[in-house]
């Protein structure tokens, strides 16, 4: 089939979709507002004349002019309050649009603009797919009860983020979050709590990741005197994350708001313990105090205990390793949502042709 995503080419997720798709011998098109390469599919940018939402304005009648020139089978939009609204607008069926998490997860009575944004999204769409189950109730809350929703998680490709079989010995422990620099994922409170753990245990820091909170991060290490124990990778290819997750003890993820926390995935996936906060996207997959550690989000106190305590049972690390590697292949592998997402595809197509 022809797969037209209206998606951000820049972002990671929409160059998992583009080239799982194209493997899988579909022809794909992504139409963005943020220009990007993405392998296995033809990027088109959208104008927005650099006017922010307004600019919605302008990629609209350019994503009709798309459409009628590509000719998809099915457009799959890539979170609702933007690019979903911008595929609604345009009017083509068959839609599904795909929520990621801030775009329906944003507080009840705030965002007002983002709301409608993300309701027309929602109602015009043929059906709506999550990354999480607790996100279902969220769409049918701000679109309406009737709205068809499903959850496919985007998961973990379990080749490159393998198992690893238990641990080097070591009196170091290594901890590794892979969470952006963004004031949403709280890479603050990991910095400070570790600055607590490093007063009284050998411990090393590994941050993956950037963003525009960097500098803000950089100064409070050295503020904390902790440099020499705190590494700033930046972004790293799967494979090397997967070797970084590999070395490290513990995981950490200190978001307040997730969709489905795919970090947390590839850590389970490869073994690393995980401590995470205590959030309806990280109690899906952690079992607390069995398979991994839950804190209340931006506490640095809470979590410099959680991962002392996390360091000192290794034998619940390596009972847990297990189990989360067995929980990521039922429920968490990305090779079945993509092919789950192409049957829905499918459906959709069908029901289409059945109604014109």
């Amino acid at each position: 089939m022809r797969v037209l995503l209206v998606a951000d080419a820049g972002s990671i997720h929409t160059k998992r979709w583009t080239l799982a798709l194209s493997d899988r011998g579909h022809d794909v098109e992504v139409a963005t507002l943020r220009d990007g390469e993405c392998e296995g599919a033809t990027v088109h940018l959208l104008p927005t004349g650099g006017l922010g939402k307004v600019g919605y304005l302008l990629a609209i009648p350019a994503l009709r002019k798309l459409i009628s020139s590509v000719r998809p089978d099915v457009i799959n939009a890539h979170y609702a309050t933007s690019y979903g609204f911008i595929a609604a607008a345009a009017g083509f069926h068959p839609l599904i649009v795909t929520a990621w998490g801030s775009d329906v997860l944003f507080h009840k009575g705030g965002r007002r603009v983002a709301r409608t944004l993300t309701r027309r999204a929602l109602q015009e769409a043929d059906l709506v797919t999550t990354v999480a189950e607790h996100m279902n109730v969220r769409v049918r809350d701000i679109g309406g009860a009737a709205i068809e929703v499903t959850a496919i998680p985007f998961g973990v490709d379990s080749n490159v983020f393998k198992y690893r079989r238990g641990e080097s010995a070591s009196d170091c422990l290594r901890i590794v979050c892979t969470r952006n620099f963004h004031p949403l994922y709280d890479v603050e409170s990991v910095v400070r709590a570790f600055g607590i753990l490093r007063a009284s245990t050998h411990a090393r820091l590994i941050l993956i990741g950037d963003g525009p909170e960097r500098g803000s991060l950089e100064r409070l290490v050295d503020a904390l005197g902790i440099r020499q124990d705190v590494d700033f990778k930046g972004h790293l290819e799967p494979k090397d994350l997967g070797a970084e997750l590999a070395l490290a003890q513990v995981f950490v993820s200190p978001a307040h708001s997730d969709g489905n926390n795919v970090s947390l995935n590839e850590a389970m996936a490869v073994g690393c313990f995980p401590v995470a906060t205590d959030i309806p996207a990280n109690r899906q997959w952690i079992e607390d105090g069995k398979t991994g550690l839950l804190f209340r989000a931006g506490d640095a106190s809470a979590l410099a205990s959680a991962l002392m305590s996390a360091w000192e049972d290794s034998a619940r690390r390596r009972e847990a390793s297990l189990i989360n590697r067995t929980i990521v292949e039922a429920r968490a592998d990305w090779s079945r949502g993509v092919d789950a997402m192409v049957a829905l595809y499918g459906r959709v197509m069908a029901n289409r042709e059945v109604h014109v």
